[in-house]
Formats: C-alpha cells, sequence, structure tokens
C-alpha cells in the first residue's frame, strides 16, 4: 500500500507510522523481559499519538498478550475495528461506570469497595475480572500498600468477581526519581509475597513499565506493560539510559501543496507573512491549528522537508502552513512536504518539531495524530 492511499485530496494531510519498527520493539521488550512474561501493551491516549487502531492491529499481529487504555471509547473503537486482544482498562471511573466496561466485555481496573462490588452486579453469565491498582508511592491513583490486602480479602469473598491483575506505576526520568521507584518497587513486591501467604494467587502481576526497561531492571512479576519504548520514544534523560534496540515507530507527519504565489518584492518586510520574509515565492500546506500543528515560539525557526533540504516556515493560522521557497527550488501544486520525518541524516525528528513549539514530544504527538488521517506503512517512507 502506498502512503497516500487514504489520503483525501480536499484536504490532504497525514501522519505515516512504521508497523515494522513497532513489531521490533516488541521483540526487543521480550528480549529483556525474557520468556514467560506477558506484555502488556500501552496503546492509551491514543496509541501515545500513533494512531490506536493501526497500533492495536499491528499488535495483534505480532501476538502482544494484552492492550491497556484509558479511554473507553478507543477501546470501543479497537473492538470495532475487530481486534480481540484482551483490554485492561487503566484509568478510573465511577462504579457506574465500571458496570459499562464490564458490560462491554473489558476488564475494568478497581482501588476500592465501590469499584469492585460494581464490577461484581455488572457480571452475568461468568465472572467479571477486573486488575486491582496499588498506589506505591507515586500519589495519583490506587488502593494505598497498608489498605490493599484488605481490599484483595473483600474482593475474594464476592461472588461474580475475581482478581485477574494487580499492578503498579512507579515512572521515573532521572536519577533521583530512579532511586525513589526503585525503593517502592521493593515495597510492592513485599504485597506480593504477602497475598500469596494469605492464599491468594493473582495472575497478573505487573509493575515495570517503560523507563524500568530501558535502565535494564529485572522484574518479580508476570507482566510488563511498556508504553514510550514501544513507540521507540525515550523515556528517560539520554544519560540514565540511552535507547538503544528501539526504533521510532513515527514514520512522517506530511501535507501537499495546495497554492503557490510569487509575490511583489517591494512586500518583504512590510508585515503580516511577509514581515520575516526573505524570497519572493511561498507555498501554502493545510496543516494548521486545527491539524495539530503550531506556529514557533519567538526565538525559534521551524521548518519543513522538500525533497530533503529545509525550507523555513514562515508562520501557520487555524488551516494552514506557510512556507518560504527559493528561487532555485522546482516545486508545484500537489507536492509533498515533510513536516516531521524524513530519510536518513536528512531528519526532522519529533523532539526538534517540538522543541519549536515549546512544547513535549508526546504532546506533540497527540495534538497531531487526533487530528489526521494515520497511515499503517511497513518500513520507513521517503521524504
Amino acid at each position: 500500500m502506498t502512503a497516500t492511499a487514504a489520503i483525501s485530496s480536499t484536504h490532504p494531510t497525514w501522519m505515516e507510522i512504521d508497523t515494522s519498527a513497532l513489531a521490533s520493539n516488541l521483540a526487543e521488550i521480550r528480549r529483556r523481559v525474557g520468556p514467560g512474561v506477558q506484555v502488556i501493551a500501552s496503546v492509551k491516549a491514543n496509541a501515545y499519538g500513533h494512531g490506536i487502531i493501526p497500533v492495536a492491529r499491528a499488535l495483534e499481529a505480532s501476538g502482544v498478550e494484552m492492550l491497556a487504555t484509558g479511554s473507553f471509547a478507543e477501546a470501543k473503537a479497537v473492538r470495532a475495528a475487530g481486534v480481540s486482544t484482551p483490554i485492561v482498562m487503566l484509568a478510573g471511573s465511577l462504579p457506574e461506570g465500571i458496570a459499562e466496561l464490564v458490560a462491554a466485555g473489558f476488564m475494568p481496573t478497581v482501588y476500592d469497595r465501590a469499584g469492585a462490588e460494581a464490577a461484581a452486579s455488572a457480571s452475568r453469565s461468568s465472572e467479571a475480572k477486573v486488575f486491582i491498582k496499588v498506589d506505591c508511592g507515586m500519589g495519583r491513583l490506587g488502593v494505598s500498600l497498608a489498605d490493599a490486602p484488605t481490599l484483595v480479602d473483600h474482593i475474594a469473598s464476592l461472588d461474580g468477581v475475581t482478581v485477574e491483575g494487580i499492578y503498579t506505576h512507579l515512572s521515573f526520568k532521572d536519577e533521583d526519581g530512579m532511586a525513589y521507584a526503585r525503593e517502592r518497587l521493593d515495597l510492592f513486591y513485599e504485597l506480593l509475597r504477602d497475598l500469596r501467604a494469605r492464599g491468594h494467587e493473582i495472575p497478573i502481576t505487573q509493575a515495570l513499565a517503560s523507563s524500568a526497561l530501558m535502565v535494564g531492571w529485572k522484574d518479580e512479576c508476570t507482566a510488563v506493560c511498556p508504553g514510550h519504548v514501544l513507540y521507540g520514544m525515550p523515556s528517560v534523560v539520554s544519560g540514565l539510559a540511552p535507547l538503544q534496540g528501539f526504533t521510532p515507530v513515527l514514520g512522517a507527519v506530511k501535507s501537499r501543496v495546495i497554492d503557490i504565489t510569487d509575490h511583489d518584492d517591494a512586500l518583504i518586510g512590510r508585515g503580516a507573512y511577509h514581515g520575516d520574509r526573505k524570497e519572493r515565492r511561498t507555498v501554502v500546506v493545510p496543516c494548521g491549528l486545527n491539524d495539530g500543528n503550531r506556529s514557533a515560539v519567538v526565538g525559534e525557526t521551524a521548518e519543513v522537508l522538500f525533497k530533503g533540504r529545509r525550507l523555513t516556515v514562515l508562520g501557520g493560522s487555524l488551516e494552514h502552513l506557510v512556507i518560504e521557497v527559493p528561487g532555485d527550488v522546482d516545486i508545484t501544486i500537489g507536492d509533498t512536504v515533510t513536516i516531521v520525518g524524513g530519510a536518513g541524516d536528512r531528519r526532522i525528528e519529533i523532539d526538534e518539531y517540538a522543541r519549536w513549539q515549546g512544547a513535549t514530544s508526546i504532546a506533540c504527538m497527540l495534538s497531531l495524530s487526533a487530528r489526521m488521517p494515520v497511515i499503517a506503512c511497513s518500513g520507513k517512507q521517503s521524504d
């Protein structure tokens, strides 16, 4: 399939992802964790901005054991797309929301009695499976370490519900965060041993995610739940661990030229898009704020690629991006420009693009992919 197969000529702007890179990253994760450890692939937030439907399909084809998302709408969309891999719901919910998740065939996260009892009440012909989230010190969501044994005891006493998994989340980015996470992780392992001593054999236990996988931690659990590294995105500072072995899944963000104008030279420096313009010619592509793109912050100059050459972005608006074109560049209506991506050393990486906008890479990914079609390609596409 060509990258433009599903692109509308009415708004020719799209994102390409590399499904072969996704499969390679999953294989690298399996190599690091060893045999017998399940991979619960985090596809929350539209697969970290890579498009949940093509990502879920590719992960299922690669044999991933489970998917995890926090969005009920996304989980239903994955099912509607024909993906049958079990789905764990990571986010919290009101008790009545738990009943909806169970009725739809998903495994909700619970962290109190109300949620567990709602799952039990919602079960029909078979027991509802739930995951328990434990707050080991991140301070966001989950039952406390002290209260976790009592909650598991209570769920075990309920008819219609069973604990399929128990997990915690201890992300970190730097050495201080890593030291704290290591300390709190040991407390989670103590909890698991205590639960086994109380007679609770929980099939799936999970604590390690992207940061721990990057720094090479070993584990006592039966599953891992990678996010960032699955997509070839770093989760720790570069000095703590390199992203070696993982490949960016984002291939490119592209758009096609819809207008070319040769302006009156007298307008250069006069204002609007002419204020910073040095060349007579400009082109317009339909990739503006409505597509998740933004103008560069003060002190930064955004660029795009055209046939391996960097062209200066003069500015963006709600619908359009205006680009300055030197006179020796041969460009025509319908030609493709690369906003993120490229080939070899002629690339605009997502972190460079994010720096121009004064944002993070993940924030840019979420903004872009939520507004444009995502095309699954096997292998990187050229610029």
